[in-house]
């Protein structure tokens, strides 16, 4: 199976490989170009092939002509004179001004319609109405009932779909290939594409605007899944108190890639934009959020933090942790880097924080 290569130095420990990392390469076509298909929107893949039929035929066309003249008309002694002093051909220059522009005026028609086929959304497509909010640097998913995912989406096969897109920070877009769709997530506006999927599988949704840092890194899996598996709500289903461990212990971390909590806080113990999960090496200031005590019960370590202007030392523990998601201002860690803050707050559910707590213990002392 063709993979993608983990390119993100960021991610280059086995520990932090992106969330792309062992996804299958899209399906191309023949000719090596374009995800195969998996939407109704094949006008995409229709333009796209004209434009490039084009470009073949006239760099065939100049360049053969570029190579005659040159060898033909090359001069064969210096004091060789000029076979002709024409110095322009007024019905040969219309013909190479007219016809370009017939060419380009069809590709700018089929693009519109495109672009508008694209963005006038049908009623069918209204009726099932996602919503996909962009930050730096993750995506988080609204489905038509209110439940919530992260960076990780379901559709329903042969049933359209409505996505009305939002950026809580920067400029970004909302680029899914298969599905031959894009638009740009602009800051302070709605924007609406649609799609209706038609092929069973996983997919790739990109974020297609350099939106800072780790834009590489800002990627989510689409799921096109049918009816019954759908209304499982797969995205939903979080590990029950009473789960075992590993179970939780893996949602965890799956919502610390998901999330987008990895962009900033790697579990490598090493200095990042926001304090590592895990204790660094030996005399590294980084001291993670767990520890084991002598007894090899896992504690909360200690740090600095301040709050309303004052800093003090506080332990870490779940009532921290979970203020610090929902509030990060209130407490900021003050040291180094980290005395800016900046961290974006978060809105999990009670049982998915209790996971991602379960995956912030795991690395105690490991």
């Amino acid at each position: 199976m063709i993979t993608y290569l983990i390119q993100d130095p960021q991610g280059a420990s086995k520990e932090e490989a992106p969330p792309w990392a062992d996804s299958p390469a899209p399906e191309i076509d023949a000719y090596g170009q374009l995800p195969k298909l998996a939407s109704t929107f094949d006008h995409v893949d229709g333009l796209f092939y004209f434009t490039y039929a084009v470009c073949i035929f006239f760099f065939v066309i100049i360049t053969g002509v570029l190579l005659y003249s040159a060898v033909a008309h090359r001069r064969k002694t210096w004091d060789q004179k000029p076979i002709s002093n024409f110095t322009h051909n007024t019905p040969l220059e219309v013909i190479w001004t007219i016809i370009p522009l017939i060419i380009v005026m069809v590709m700018f028609a089929w693009g519109f319609k495109g672009a508008l086929d694209m963005t006038t959304v049908p009623q069918a497509a209204k009726q099932n109405t996602y919503k996909a909010s962009a930050k730096q640097w993750a995506w988080t998913f609204t489905y038509p009932d209110g439940t919530e995912s992260y960076s990780e989406v379901w559709f329903e096969v042969n049933k359209p779909v409505h996505v009305i897109t939002e950026s809580q920070d920067v400029l970004h877009a909302f680029y899914l290939p298969s599905m031959r769709v894009k638009r740009d997530v602009v800051p302070g506006r709605f924007q609406s594409v649609w799609f209706e999927p038609t092929m069973k599988g996983d997919f790739h949704l990109f974020c297609a605007e350099y939106c800072g840092k780790s834009h590489s890194r800002m990627y989510s899996k689409v799921h096109v899944v049918d009816s019954a598996t759908f209304a499982s709500q797969p995205w939903n289903q979080v590990p029950e108190d009473d789960a075992p461990i590993e179970d939780r212990i893996a949602y965890g971390k799956q919502l610390w890639k998901g999330a987008g909590c990895y962009a900033c806080h790697n579990i490598t113990g090493i200095e990042n934009t926001g304090p590592s999960w895990k204790a660094g090496p030996e005399g590294s200031p980084e001291m993670g959020l767990f520890t084991k005590n002598a007894d090899g019960e896992i504690v909360g370590t200690q740090r600095e933090v301040s709050e309303n202007g004052e800093v003090t030392t506080i332990t870490v523990d779940e009532d921290y942790i979970k203020e610090s998601i929902a509030y990060p201002a209130k407490k900021i860690v003050w040291r180094g880097r980290y005395k800016v803050g900046g961290m974006p707050a978060a809105n999990l559910s009670d049982d998915k924080l209790s996971c991602l707590i379960d995956f912030m213990k795991s690395l105690a002392d490991n």
